[in-house]
Formats: C-alpha cells, structure tokens, sequence
C-alpha cells in the first residue's frame, strides 16, 4: 500500500475545509450522460428533470481529459436516466481508459442482455453496479416497473456469465435503496445478490428528492419510521453478522446510522459531508455537488467551476447543513481528524521498512500545510 499517498490524500481532503479551497480533486465524478431512462421508478425524480438534455460526447472527453490531468484517484460514474441508452457509450469508456482514468457505471439492466453483458466485460470499466431493491419479484416490480426484477435478474446472469467466459472484467455489483417497501427484504437481497454470483453489495437509504440532498423529511414517501425501525434493525444486524463471516457486503459507514437517519436522529457529530468529494456533471453540462450549480463544463473547465465563487457559497451551504444525507459519496470519514490522520499513518507505516522516510516525508508535507495557514496575532 502506498501510505504516503494515502496520508496526502487525506491532509489535502481535511486542509480544503480548514482553508475553504479545492487543495484535494473529487473523489467521485458522476456524469449523468442524460435523463432519460426506461423506466419511471417511484423514489427516482430525475426523468422529470431536464427532459431533452444530452452531455455531448465532445464534452463528455473535454472532462475526461481535466480530471486524467489532476492526477489524482478519482473515480468516474456513468449514470442517468439509463446509461447504455448512449449509442456511444463505449466509445466514452474507451477514452476514458485511454487517459488512465476509473470509470464505473450503474444500470437498471434493462438493456443488458447476452451481448451488450460481453460488450461491458470486455470494456475498461472498473466496476458494473446493477439497482436491485428487493429480494421478491412483487417488491422490486412494485416501486420500479411490471417485469424490472427478470429484467435486473437476467442482466446480472448474464454478466457473471460473460465474465467467466472471458476470464475477467470489472467488479459487478448490486445497489440496493433501503426503505419502506423493502425492509423485510434487505438480508435476502444478500442471499440472492450471493447466489447469483454477484461480488459486491452496497446500500444506500432512501432520499426524498434527486435535486435536493438536504431534504430528508420523515413525512416523505418510502420513508421508515416508528415500528418499522425495529425490523430494519434486525436486518441491520442479520447483514452485519453475514458481512463479518462473509464478506459481500461493503459498508462505507457504520450501518447502523441508517436508524438514526430514519428516526431524524443522525447529526454532524456522526456523519458530515465533506463539500470537495464530490461532484456531478449534469446532462446540462452544469456542476453541482449539492444545491446549486456552480459553473457549466460548456463555459468553463472542471477547475474554474471548482474555484468559482458559486462553488464556495455551495460547499458553504453543505457545510452547514442540519439534515445529513448520508449519501456515501458526499463523505471522506478518514480526512475529517488530523489527529487521526497523523496516527493512523503512524500506525500503518510502524513495521515498514522505509519508515523513517516516510516519516520524514510525511513531516515535510504537514510543514507545508503550516505555511499554508493564515497567521493569527
């Protein structure tokens, strides 16, 4: 493992809150190539939003070519709407894999037969991320659409089909949305993501609007409340004992914050956004992280819209904010204490080899930061 990197990674993510500046590049870039989507899905908003719009390819690659310049561990995702409704998106990943770059993508598997299964195998994706909300065919087809569940099921077949006739190919994945409708079902979506050979399995709550991360109301559809809790706290504990025995599951925070979140109990002490991890190029071509935009890749470069003005008063907002998401993407939990930043590195370099380098080393990249800070009398 390359420690230094780590430790820079995370010093550059904790000094650009301490400093108000984009030090640290986002980690997660999602470009929704366009709204559209075969489906209508009842806790999904974005076909309502910016019908007609489509992020042409040339900008698509204008983007591509910024963030491969940054050098830094970003990680791209291809989303919507449904992004293999793109005729060229393999164009896309190609030159994406081209500037060196991870890209990644999320499907509804609506499109993914045998054939366009082998095409993704074969592509420069680091991983394939297929929605699967719940374990019964009734459930899943309830808040997406009559037929979505074979649908979903038959793409996951034939992609870890295609993958072993290939010999390898990206990580597949399941993204599960957790809820009302669902929550008797979470453990079994481990079961069936295991029995259909899936290789990661990730969850995310529920959130009331696509276009408003702040507005978690427990008054809102699909939202788990009262006793409902109770259950999704012995799914809770059903996926956690599975995931220290098995593996499968990745939990990006603790899981049991999904409680607290639902019960409108989760605060900053327990989770916070970090305002520069992450960023989304919409179809419009407009930047946003959370709010408002703050700046258009059809105007200005991915760095203008980071340094802008609009960009500052967004992360301000996000700084701010009462109402945590819990969107993993939005967090970079390892950057949010320098004590632990610098004790961590401690601890993972004790047994190198080259420790005293790096210790060195380490010490000249916090001087740095020192320099940095403003001088109080």
């Amino acid at each position: 493992m390359d420690y230094l990197r780590e430790f820079k990674t995370n010093l550059a993510y904790h000094f650009s809150e301490v400093l108000e500046y984009p030090i640290a590049k986002p980690q997660w870039i999602y470009v929704s190539l366009s709204h559209k989507c075969t489906y209508a899905c009842q806790m999904c908003g974005v076909v309502k939003i910016l019908n007609g719009h489509e992020l042409h390819p040339d900008l698509v690659k204008k983007a591509f070519d910024e963030i491969a310049l940054w050098k830094w561990p970003s990680i791209i995702t291809l989303t919507g709407g449904e992004p293999f409704l793109r005729k060229d998106i393999f164009r896309l990943i190609d030159y994406s894999v081209s500037k060196g770059l991870k890209i990644e993508a999320v499907s509804n598997g609506y499109l993914i037969n045998e054939d366009l299964a082998s095409k993704i195998i074969s592509s420069g994706l680091q991983n394939i991320a297929i929605s699967l909300d719940g374990a019964e065919e009734k459930t899943h087809d309830r808040i997406r659409q009559k037929g979505a569940f074979k649908k979903a099921i038959n793409a996951i077949t034939n992609l870890v089909r295609a993958k072993k006739e290939i010999g390898g190919g990206p990580q597949i994945s399941v993204w599960t949305t957790i809820m009302k409708e669902n929550i008797n079902e979470l453990f079994d979506i481990v079961t069936l993501a295991r029995d259909l050979g899936v290789e990661c399995l990730v969850y995310h709550p529920v959130i009331v609007a696509q276009d408003d991360m702040q507005n978690t109301q427990p008054d809102a559809p699909f939202w788990i409340k009262g006793s409902e809790l109770e259950a999704l706290k012995g799914q809770i504990d059903k996926i956690v004992d599975y995931q220290a025995k098995h593996g499968l599951v990745v939990f990006l925070h603790d899981p049991y914050l999904w409680l607290k979140y639902f019960d409108g109990k989760l605060n900053r002490d327990d989770w916070k956004c970090n305002p520069f991890a992450f960023i989304n190029i919409g179809p419009d071509g407009e930047v946003r992280s959370c709010g408002s935009a703050f700046g258009n890749v059809k105007d200005v470069g991915l760095d203008r819209c980071l340094i802008s003005e609009d960009a500052l008063r967004a992360r301000g907002i996000m700084k701010a904010c009462r109402k945590p998401c819990l969107q993993t993407c939005w967090a970079h939990p390892e950057s949010d204490s320098l004590i632990k930043i610098i004790e961590g590195f401690i601890a993972r370099t004790r047994t190198a080899k080259d420790k005293d380098k790096l210790l060195k080393d380490a010490l000249t990249i916090l001087k740095d930061y020192e320099n940095r800070l403003p001088r109080y009398v």
